[in-house]
């Protein structure tokens, strides 16, 4: 009898450490892809089910006009024969200059022809510097236009798979319009809802056991993430979100799942 006693009393305790809570796996991250200006679809790079990185290529707009933009620009930004020539120029007129003075010191010219020589290199210097800004402006409106080349270059935001595109070539993609909607499945969002007396036990950083419904089979752990502060008072529950690490991504998201921890006393109970 006493043997019979600690066996319930130990099968009541696993039970009461076992706590099983409902649970939804999620995609960590969905992220409808947008462009940032309008025009026309020149080519999707990506379909459905595509396993895509952070910055590849999603699709391409029709870029004509902007490409011939940025290398007219570039050309203006890389010439560099109005600088050399007023550098030469001007090393020209401080020569001069040079000699005027000498010949100044000596009584041999005027003081009007020495004004002259040196108006002359002011003026030179000054257009110098002119032609210098002109460049740098060249070169900061070709990198606007190399900017304005790139949006029109859609890249995906995460690590993810695509999960839907909306657009074919030749199409015309408005203005903010969607192009392609993905979803990061590593790591995975697991939100389940206890009820409002476990409220307290749950901490984050705190690990639980995730199983997810069948087909998918094994116990994986999740970290917690988040408790939620506010409660649903129609249901008398509160949220919990978990990170669930998916590397292989053997595990699919929009699936039903449980959650457990290894204790989740009631709120307020003695240990």
């Amino acid at each position: 009898m006493r043997a019979a006693a600690i066996l319930a009393a130990a099968l009541f305790a696993a039970a009461a450490r076992a706590d099983v809570y409902d649970c939804v796996i999620d995609p960590s991250e969905t992220v409808d892809v947008a462009a940032a200006s309008g025009g026309v679809v020149a080519h999707i790079h990506a379909e459905p089910g595509d396993q895509v990185k952070r910055g590849q290529l999603l699709a391409e707009l029709d870029s004509t006009v902007q490409r011939a933009t940025v290398e007219m620009l570039r050309l203006r930004a890389d010439d560099m024969s109005e600088i050399e020539a007023q550098k030469a120029q001007l090393t020209f007129l401080e020569a001069r200059l040079k000699r005027t003075q000498e010949l100044s010191s000596r009584g041999v010219a005027s003081r009007e022809v020495l004004e002259e020589a040196q108006t002359a290199v002011d003026s030179a210097r000054s257009m110098l510097v002119r032609v210098e800004l002109a460049r740098r402006v060249a070169m900061a409106e070709l990198k606007r236009a190399e900017a304005v080349l790139s949006l029109l270059e859609i890249r995906s935001p995460i690590d993810g798979i695509v999960l839907e595109r909306y657009f074919d070539d030749g199409e015309y993609l408005p203005l903010e319009g969607r192009i392609a909607t993905i979803v990061q499945l590593d790591p995975l969002e697991v939100v389940a809802f206890l009820p409002v007396q476990k409220y307290g036990s749950v901490h984050e950083g705190d690990v639980a056991q995730v199983r997810p419904a069948a087909p998918v089979d094994g116990v994986y752990p999740a970290e917690t993430l988040r408790v939620d502060r506010v409660f649903d008072v129609a249901s008398g529950t509160f949220g919990l979100h978990l990170k669930l690490d998916n590397p292989d991504l053997k595990i699919p998201a929009g699936h039903r799942c449980k959650v457990s921890f290894d204790e989740v006393p009631e709120t307020g109970s003695s240990n």
